[in-house]
């Protein structure tokens, strides 16, 4: 497995190449890039994903001065993507930066300079609504002709819809950012999780009765919808459920949003140590109570409500 970060990485071997920004690598993602693999390896070609570190729109977004729906941060960090992407049986992952070189260039530059002289490619990969060259100005149906010139085959892939909504980043972020978990997970094909380092905090739900890791929040990834959730803590080998806060603590005049979970029937020390918390349902919003007395006896209902729900599901 081969993972590089520049435009400029040259293959010698021939190779199917998936092409997409593939923001949290969801279900039409993985079809795509599976293909790619399957091609590959019933034609003795390497598979390579081609992809940028953060979608264009973002960049243009930037250059204009102004909001974009990636202002909050990504549905996958760099690693995570990578460690998906390989998980699927890519050989060559290369996730480059969008910045100005890449941005000027034209689709048939693009084509010619990075998918046939660089890459190598004799099968190419891409869904319905690919865009690609000097300001998206690139189709589809340019790609299509452009492989046709080249002589390379060419398999675009149709949307792919979840009752009558189309799988894709925008609508998985919408739905994270509402607490439909649920439905997220549907698109994702797998939990929406934050990967990260326990650091020490202030002890305050230890002195509440309901001690709690906090995590590190990763950089350039989004944040869900403020609330309470039901999670699935991964950490040493082992798995628990648990309670996890995401937002700023308005109660105790949080100044800047944490992620804290206290895990069921689990006792021990996980400083320093990197867990995963996966988000399996919206318990509740953010509230700001009255006192800490309130806070406890909201906390306990949230973990008799968590106790219940797994119980429920683990019948």
């Amino acid at each position: 497995m081969n993972f590089y970060t520049s435009a400029l990485t040259k293959l010698d071997n021939e190779s199917t190449v998936a092409l997409g920004c593939f923001d949290g690598v969801h279900i039409g993602h993985s079809k795509i890039i599976a293909n790619a693999v399957d091609v590959a390896r019933r034609n003795a070609l390497d598979c390579v994903v081609w992809s940028f570190q953060a979608p264009p729109k973002s960049f243009f977004a930037k250059e204009l001065d102004q909001k974009s729906e990636y202002s909050q941060g990504l549905l996958t960090t760099l690693d995570e993507k990578k460690e998906l992407v390989f998980e699927l049986g890519v050989d060559t992952f290369i996730c480059v930066p969008f910045d100005e070189n890449i941005a000027k260039l034209s689709p048939r530059e693009f084509f010619e300079d990075i998918l046939v002289a660089r890459l190598n490619a004799k099968h190419i990969f891409c869904g319905f609504n690919y865009r690609f060259g000097y300001k998206g100005s690139g189709d589809v149906e340019l790609l299509r002709s452009l492989c046709r010139e080249f002589k390379i085959e060419l398999t675009v892939f149709d949307e792919i819809k979840l009752d009558n909504i189309t799988v894709s980043s925008s609508a998985i972020r919408s739905f994270l950012l509402s607490g439909e978990l649920e439905k997220a997970e549907k698109m994702l094909g797998r939990p929406f999780s934050l990967y990260g380092k326990i650091t020490d905090g202030q002890h305050l739900g230890r002195k509440l009765g309901f001690p709690t890791i906090n995590q590190e929040l990763p950089n350039n990834k989004m944040l869900i919808k403020n609330g309470v959730y039901l999670t699935r803590v991964k950490f040493e080998n082992d798995v628990k459920y648990g309670i996890t806060n995401i937002g700023w603590r308005p109660t105790v005049e949080g100044k800047f949003p944490i992620c804290e979970t206290h895990i069921l029937d689990f006792s021990g020390n996980l400083y320093g140590t990197f867990v995963t918390v996966e988000f399996v349902k919206f318990i509740r919003g953010e509230q700001k109570f009255n006192s800490l007395e309130e806070l406890t006896a909201q906390i306990q209902r949230d973990v008799e409500f968590a106790r219940e729900y797994v119980a429920s599901i683990m019948k």
